[in-house]
């Protein structure tokens, strides 16, 4: 239950400003965005299939939707990361974590924080053993470009 009538959120100026500079990020519609979602979806399940949880990693991670209502693909792609993440053995996610770039781990983080802001679809306890190796490997700076990142996911 909400204990405003008025909503201040659309007064503040700079979320308004965040809303419109995230809608440019993607010059694409959102059924090319979901169609790209859905051609990486099967590419990374024939690698997790293959046992390459690696190369299924990468392709989940590459080239994330960001931008304003692309919801059903963000949480397409979401959907798609978790299942990676439960499919790679725990014995293998540091040498996965230690083989993505800075870049990747970031997004990584960014979906991990993603999942766990949403406990009811996600296995929460996979998604903390991924984010105590991610930390282990990027430290303490990947959590602050995390959050201080503008693009959400």
């Amino acid at each position: 239950m909400a204990h405003r009538k008025l909503d201040i959120d659309g007064f503040d100026t700079e979320q308004q400003r965040m809303a419109e500079q995230m809608q440019y990020l993607s010059t694409k519609s959102d059924a090319e965005v979901a169609s790209m979602v859905d051609q990486k979806a099967a590419s990374a399940r024939a690698a997790i299939t293959r046992g390459n949880s690696v190369e299924a990693l990468e392709k989940a991670l590459a080239d994330p939707p960001y931008g304003h209502g692309l919801d059903a693909a963000q949480s397409a792609n979401a959907q798609l990361v978790s299942e990676v993440l439960m499919a790679t053995r725990a014995q293998d996610i540091n040498s996965v974590v230690s083989s993505l770039p800075e870049d990747s781990r970031d997004v990584l983080l960014k979906y991990i924080y993603h999942g766990l802001a949403r406990p009811a679809g996600f296995n929460c306890g996979v998604l903390l053993s991924w984010h105590e190796r991610v930390v282990e490997a990027g430290g303490l700076g990947s959590i602050v470009r995390v959050m201080s990142d503008r693009k959400t996911i």
